[in-house]
């Protein structure tokens, strides 16, 4: 499971890495992670954001996008793969 999640890991650009990190973080620290919040963060446009966030779905990494009350869109990293790999080992992972 571990390799098939690096190599997904390894087919995200530099940006594509960089929200989803910033994703797992916010997460962390406690956040809804929406569109709004990565491009305020991340000094990005939300429809940069939106195409990313796109992206990082048609590689299949893990990324669960839940609708609340019908139209802000918050995003998940999945519980299964915070406890296979940290934030870190997820960026080491990308760098072997």
């Amino acid at each position: 499971l571990k390799k098939d999640l690096r190599f997904k890991i390894k087919k995200l650009t530099k940006q594509e890495m960089i929200v989803y990190s910033a994703i797992y973080q916010f997460e962390d620290q406690g956040h809804d992670v929406d569109y709004t919040l990565l491009s305020t963060n991340l000094g990005l446009s939300e429809s940069s954001i939106r195409d990313y966030i796109s992206r990082i779905g048609i590689k299949n990494l893990p990324l669960i996008k839940e609708k609340e009350n019908n139209k802000k869109i918050i995003l998940k990293i999945p519980q299964d793969l915070r406890k296979l790999a940290t934030l870190d080992t997820i960026i080491k992972l990308r760098d072997l």
